[in-house]
């Protein structure tokens, strides 16, 4: 497939900067479920786990070389049997983000990211729950009547009235054969009605403009929404892999093997035009860089998690109750993204509500000290 339109439109959306340049790229993924479907009984896999793909990267600048790993894995102090180092070697039982950036080896990785500027991380992650019900909004008539921004913020609206109750939505979506709809009358009148319980004074405007469109949307057609298989929701996370590709079509891609991804981009090359994009697979026992890669999207879940877990407002007050050690190192982890940044835009991507998006902008500017 042709992806050139496409980066050439997200580009302009999304203001990425330096998607030109040749960077070297390594992936590993986590929360990996590789299919999303509805059962009888709920969700196949944690709806709040994100899926992510990312890793490690270097910059290629003239006349340089990649920084030097036999240090870090010499400081890592493995086993002498281990023939890799995997996330599970650094997490060492820690059940949340306070305790795993304080674990010794997760403290020798963050010094060693923040060591030099040519190393960076990237990562693309996917909310499957939002991801799962965005196609309901942009079913709907007038949702993009005033542009992309406006979309998003009805998107966060149904969100927010669908996470209040989830447990009744996904009894709807089981009943109704989401995401086939059977019966288009009693899915738009069912949240429509949800949304006029949670703000029945209308003062949540995008959540009292939703109602409305949705009530207009009677005995029409919800386009998304028909013609699909009964509860499949994510059939594979091929695109995600594509979309990381294209994002920075002039770099070099490589990623921890996935079989069955790899099959599907080997039928659908990721295209500039007439010419592939330079991308390939590598088991990680046989690859440092994406071991290294398998630790950083491990550290990336326990950020996702805890964001995800935490009110917005509550944030401040977490941050402020932490160690002093584990707010240390948890500087450690913002420097690093925020550097990875100021390189390019780029490797940061996400598919996830406005809500969230908040809370990693406001995790990236804060204060730590």
């Amino acid at each position: 497939m042709d992806y050139e339109m496409l980066y050439e439109f997200s580009r302009m959306l999304n203001g990425t900067t330096n998607t030109e340049r040749n960077y070297d790229l390594y992936y590993d993924e986590t929360n990996n479920p590789r299919t999303f479907t509805l059962t009888d009984k709920g969700f196949s896999y944690d709806e709040s786990a994100f899926f992510i793909l990312g890793g490690i990267g270097f910059t290629n600048e003239k006349g340089t070389k990649a920084p030097e790993i036999a240090d870090l894995f010499a400081e890592f102090k493995l086993q002498g049997n281990m023939s890799e180092i995997k996330f599970r070697h650094i997490q060492q039982g820690a059940k949340n983000l306070g305790d795993l950036i304080t674990k010794k080896r997760t403290i020798v990785f963050l010094d060693w990211l923040n060591s030099t500027e040519r190393v960076f991380i990237h990562y693309n992650y996917v909310d499957n729950f939002y991801f799962s019900i965005v196609d309901i909004v942009d079913s709907l008539n007038y949702s993009e009547l005033l542009g992309q921004g406006f979309n998003r913020e009805l998107k966060d609206a149904l969100f927010d009235v669908l996470t209040k109750d989830k447990e009744w939505f996904v009894r709807l979506m089981i009943d109704l054969k989401y995401p086939n709809i059977t019966d288009i009358n009693l899915f738009v009148t069912s949240i429509a009605s949800r949304i006029n319980e949670i703000n029945p004074a209308g003062e949540n405007f995008y959540q009292e403009y939703l109602r409305q469109i949705l009530n207009g949307m009677k005995n029409k057609n919800l386009p998304f929404l028909e013609e699909n298989v009964d509860g499949q929701l994510i059939d594979n996370f091929s695109q995600l892999y594509a979309q990381s590709v294209y994002s920075l079509p002039y770099s070099n891609h490589l990623f921890d093997l996935e079989t069955k991804i790899k099959e599907i981009l080997q039928d659908e090359p990721i295209m500039f035009g007439d010419k592939k994009l330079n991308y390939d697979w590598e088991d990680s026992k046989n690859n440092q860089m994406l071991q290294l890669s398998d630790l950083t999207v491990g550290i990336l879940r326990y950020w996702t998690s805890f964001l995800n877990e935490t009110p917005f407002e509550e944030l401040n007050n977490k941050f402020r109750a932490m160690t002093v050690l584990q707010r240390q190192e948890i500087e450690k982890l913002q420097s690093v993204m925020n550097k990875s940044l100021r390189i390019s835009s780029a490797f940061k991507i996400g598919t996830g509500s406005n809500s969230f998006e908040r809370k990693v902008s406001f995790f990236l500017d804060y204060d730590f000290h």
